[in-house]
């Protein structure tokens, strides 16, 4: 999927802040995954999860949250604050 609709598909779920994702992207695509829900202690399965991902595609994976890594939640900034992270 591009970007914008990325963006837009995560949107409610960042403004609600109860979710992590892990956003990846796979050739000209962007994906996303949830990760876990918002907790400090992420359980074991989430982790290997995101490490299996990140080696899969050559260390272009991070995990977001839209309390820690958003200060707004317009789509045009969601997707400007992801190629920032990446």
């Amino acid at each position: 999927m591009k970007l914008q609709e990325l963006a837009e598909e995560i949107q409610e779920d960042l403004q609600e802040g109860n979710l992590n994702f892990i956003i990846y992207k796979v050739g000209r695509q962007w994906k996303y995954e949830i990760y876990d829900s918002y907790e400090d202690d992420v359980n074991e399965e989430a982790q290997k999860k995101f490490f299996t991902i990140k080696n899969r595609i050559d260390d272009e994976a991070i995990i977001i949250n839209g309390k820690k890594d958003f200060d707004f939640y317009d789509v045009k900034y969601i997707q400007q604050r992801i190629k920032d992270l990446i």
